[in-house]
């Protein structure tokens, strides 16, 4: 396997239409992921390749400290690509291995939050806002990544069926279970089942079926937080809300709902003169 002006040297990871390797790129001498598209049968490609060129293209237009970079996408001996920033210090879902604080996790929170307020400002729903889709730099920055299935709004060309959603059971929200028209209030659902699970170390619905996880997000009620947790749970439950109507409105409503409460969490803890430690 060879693609011109790099040097792939490990297969780092792979997904559902793409492997990614460990690769340096030789005029600059800088490690780089690339990103490469598997081989489909004829009738899948053309679909696919679309997806997979638009995941670059989607990323290249946003410029985000906590979006993962892109420096080129392209083709060379018949296999499509993207090379993008190689980040070292793992992702979100081997992070939740381990219990997290809930100061850290608020964090997490209000800069991925950020993330997608950009890409919801330039009409880009992600889609597939997961744990494994967040990755950190050496300075514990976290990254919005995998923007695979990510799509336009104003993109009349929906790359799924009607009735057929994309995207990861455990964190889906009702209206893309039902595989409706979405806009960012699904990415933002989303973000809610992640920042439960940071809180609790719990997914919010949990099932041996995966029809009955989907089933849990379109009727099960809001989880509630242990009491411990109380400071957190109007947030989670404008984040969870089934109804997109009576869900947050927007990402940016969100990040200063979170910013709001980083203050408010702070003062506390100032008050009892905790300092760098909260209490709830």
């Amino acid at each position: 396997m060879e693609i011109p002006g790099y040097i792939i040297k490990d297969e780092v990871g792979k997904g559902g239409m793409a492997t990614v390797y460990l690769a340096t790129q030789e005029s600059l001498n800088r490690s780089v992921c690339l990103k490469i598209l598997d081989n489909f049968d004829a009738d899948e490609s053309r679909d696919l390749i679309e997806r997979f060129m638009a995941e670059g293209r989607i990323i290249a237009s946003l410029s985000h400290p906590n979006i993962i970079t892109i420096y080129d996408i392209g083709v060379a001996n018949n296999m499509f690509y993207i090379s993008m920033e190689y980040v070292q210090g793992g992702d979100l879902k081997q992070r939740l291995e381990l219990p997290m604080s809930d100061e850290e996790a608020l964090d997490i929170l209000e800069k991925v939050s950020n993330a997608l307020n950009e890409a919801h400002k330039h009409g880009i729903v992600h889609r597939d806002v997961k744990p494994a889709n967040i990755l950190f730099r050496d300075n514990n920055t976290p990254l919005l990544t995998d923007f695979g299935i990510a799509k336009e709004v104003d993109n009349e060309d929906d790359l799924t069926s009607t009735g057929i959603f994309l995207g990861s059971p455990n964190y889906v929200s009702p209206e893309q279970a039902d595989g409706l028209k979405i806009d960012g209030r699904a990415d933002i659902y989303s973000l809610g089942c992640i920042f439960y699970e940071m809180l609790t170390g719990e997914k919010p619905y949990i099932s041996t079926s995966v029809i009955d996880i989907v089933i849990q997000h379109k009727q099960a009620p809001i989880p509630e937080l242990p009491e411990e947790l109380k400071d957190y749970q109007d947030l989670l439950g404008g984040m969870m809300a089934k109804d997109r109507d009576k869900r947050i409105p927007d990402a940016e409503t969100l990040v200063q709902k979170v910013q709001k409460l980083q203050r408010k969490l702070t003062k506390h803890s100032l008050d009892l003169d905790i300092p760098g430690a909260w209490t709830h």
